[in-house]
């Protein structure tokens, strides 16, 4: 396997949008909206960086979040749903560009004293059982600092007759049934919308005890050039009775957040708002619809809605660590365990 040689250019974060708009396998976790929210909220830095072959071609790009130790120049560079390497109408990267990407990142975290973390886009042209000895091969390791990221993804350039096919028998016949009890469709911007789709996700939340690590109420403020926010709502006799929020980064939507309320579980306006979902990203031109997690152990009933869907059932790969020499990493692994148990003590 031939080296490659790329350099590594930061990217000033106006630039970003148009950067990661040249990437296929960009998600909304690489989007200069969200990943400045997601840094802020921990506390960390968002640093945009950006690989070139010789020719100054951008072949990869990510964001970074940086939380750096106190005292410490060094810390913890995580990439969520990156390095973003399939660039739009190109083919995909062969074996030695890839290892030449991994390559560039470990030398940038050697250079800057940090750990690095990453997580590529879950995407249906990414290989996890190739990636992985490539990752290896540039020091990259497996590591359970991070979850894993399976989710379901649904290819949108189908046409409807093929989507409806595609459902599995008992979820067609639960849509069949909701297309023909007069459900009602309303679509709203976040912006207008975040207040009733809160009352409606309160009640669920109410009903089941759930919590989440990243409440609804963090995407509410998101607004920016390269994310937008919609919400998507199942009424009935005027009254809202399910809603559902839908993102969208480059060519790709992802599922937000959902609410069905026990007056909308009986015409299963759940069924109707994801159906509505996936044709108003096929309508829109989106190329594909991201269900944005699966955990069969944790949530088997959200786990099989989604499987029936007949979108394809993908694992992202990673997450991979790299720890570079010396004391530093050594010190940052402490810090990041103490803060763990304090922060499981306030829970």
């Amino acid at each position: 396997m031939s080296a490659r040689a790329l350099s590594l250019h930061r990217v000033a974060p106006e630039d970003w949008p148009a950067l990661s708009a040249l990437f296929d396998d960009l998600t909304f976790e690489q989007t200069l909206t969200y990943a400045q929210a997601a840094a802020r909220r921990i506390g960390a830095e968002a640093e945009f960086i950006c690989l070139q072959d010789p020719q100054g071609t951008p072949v990869a790009a990510a964001c970074l979040r940086i939380k750096r130790v106190p005292v410490l120049s060094s810390g913890i560079a995580w990439i969520a749903g990156g390095p973003m390497i399939q660039p739009v109408d190109h083919p995909y990267p062969p074996p030695d560009l890839q290892q030449a990407i991994f390559s560039a990142l470990r030398d940038y975290a050697q250079k800057a004293g940090h750990i690095m973390r990453l997580r590529l886009p879950a995407a249906t042209a990414h290989d996890p059982a190739a990636l992985d000895p490539i990752a290896d091969a540039a020091g990259f390791q497996p590591t359970d600092r991070s979850p894993r990221q399976r989710t379901v993804i649904i290819d949108c350039a189908q046409d409807e007759d093929t989507l409806m096919q595609n459902l599995h028998g008992k979820w067609r016949n639960a849509l069949r049934k909701a297309l023909k009890s007069g459900l009602e469709l309303d679509i709203a911007p976040i912006s207008e919308a975040a207040e009733r789709f809160q009352t409606l996700y309160q009640e669920v939340q109410t009903t089941k005890g759930f919590q989440t690590d990243i409440p609804p109420e963090f995407y509410y403020t998101l607004t920016g050039p390269d994310f937008s926010h919609d919400v998507l709502f199942a009424r009935q006799g005027g009254v809202d009775i399910a809603g559902m929020t839908i993102g969208q980064a480059g060519r790709r939507a992802v599922y937000i957040f959902g609410a069905t309320t026990q007056a909308g579980r009986r015409p299963n306006a759940g069924h109707f708002l994801m159906w509505h979902s996936i044709l108003r990203c096929r309508d829109q031109g989106l190329r594909w619809y991201d269900l944005n997690g699966l955990d069969p152990e944790i949530n088997p009933t959200v786990a099989q809605f989604k499987l029936r869907t007949g979108g394809t059932d993908l694992m992202a790969a990673g997450p991979y660590e790299f720890r570079p020499g010396g004391l530093k990493p050594t010190l940052v692994s402490a810090a990041e365990t103490a803060h763990g148990y304090l922060k499981k003590a306030r829970a």
